[in-house]
């Protein structure tokens, strides 16, 4: 018997270090080292299939998939501005032979702006390489200088206004007054403005290149993301990877991650999304209370909770077999 014939999937030029570009990278890494496919670039007019992340550049007519990474839906923006954001999603999607919703989340949120999708779909979460965002290894906590007996939470993410950094600020300052611990809080990420409140022990780290970010996260306890509406972030996904526990809201696809992974505690700490236009950037406060009791409870059961994270589902190697078999459908192989 001859073996399967591999397809190849062609790749956009992936340039930059965000979120969306940092998975494509880890994707077709994947691909190519479990030798799942053959990996080639967009501009390859013998690619079988190619994979879009929320942009298409299809020169050669070849089919592909659509990788949506969201929408715009923020009520501030006039129909227009909305329509004009979200034109090249909605035409990936219409043209695509597959689009790749990275939550449930997510596709409910986009279905219900650009109506039914009738293109084949699936629901894949993102994911990181597991060999490189592990427990193991080195951390910041003696350049710090932080006790071993010292709470350490952190937080990450390209920072706007929706992602409530205050907010965590706020939360870890409220929970070391209720609780008397000395606590800590990393912030990595671009953009990050915040109010420290005259707390000496916040720690604005800023933009940290992906190879050195699982020595942070191992300096952790906790990793707080307290933001409104997301649809998968990966730097969940990369603090679970590390055996941290997760606290975060029970509004966007956030919560599937901790779902999938028993990484942590979802907050009932937002009131319930009609998906619906919002004022994205003007964000509820979430339920300090509701947070402060899901801090406590991870902290009174910190190795519990680390000894039930299950990575299965957020390795690298595993989503890229899922986007593989999702392309090879779509081919009929």
């Amino acid at each position: 018997m001859q073996p399967k014939k591999r397809i190849r999937i062609g790749f956009s030029f992936l340039i930059g270090s965000g979120g969306p570009v940092s998975f494509m990278k880890n994707l077709r890494a994947s691909i190519a080292k479990q030798r799942l496919a053959k990996v080639s670039s967009f501009l390859n007019p013998f690619n079988d299939i190619n994979i879009f992340s929320n942009y298409v550049r299809n020169i050669y007519g070849t089919p592909y998939i659509f990788r949506v990474d969201g929408i715009a839906f923020d009520i501030n923006d006039n129909l227009e501005i909305r329509s004009k954001k979200n034109a090249p999603i909605f035409s990936g999607i219409r043209d695509a032979l597959g689009v790749v919703f990275q939550s449930q989340f997510g596709l409910q949120l986009i279905s219900k702006f650009y109506g039914n999708i009738e293109r084949s779909y699936i629901v894949i979460n993102n994911g990181v390489d597991l060999g490189k965002f592990s427990p193991d290894g080195i951390n910041m906590r003696k350049m710090l200088a932080i006790n071993d007996e010292d709470l350490v939470f952190i937080t990450s993410a390209k920072w706007r206004v929706h992602k409530r950094l205050q907010d965590v600020v706020d939360v870890v300052i409220e929970y070391e007054k209720k609780s008397n611990l000395k606590c800590h809080l990393i912030i990595l990420g671009k953009n990050a403005i915040f109010d420290d409140r005259g707390h000496k022990r916040i720690y604005k780290i800023g933009y940290v290149d992906p190879k050195n970010l699982p020595v942070w996260y191992r300096t952790a306890d906790i990793f707080l993301f307290l933001s409104w509406l997301d649809h998968c972030p990966n730097t969940v996904i990369e603090a679970i990877a590390c055996n941290l526990p997760v606290i975060c809201s029970n509004q966007g696809g956030t919560k599937e991650l901790i779902e999938l992974t028993n990484g942590g505690i979802v907050a009932q700490a937002d009131e319930d999304y009609n998906f619906g236009l919002v004022p994205l950037y003007h964000p509820p406060k979430p339920d300090y209370g509701k947070i402060l009791a899901a801090i406590d409870n991870v902290v009174n059961n910190l190795e519990c909770f680390r000894k039930k994270i299950n990575k299965e589902n957020i390795d690298i190697n595993n989503i890229a077999k899922k986007y593989v078999a999702f392309a090879e459908s779509l081919l009929h192989l």
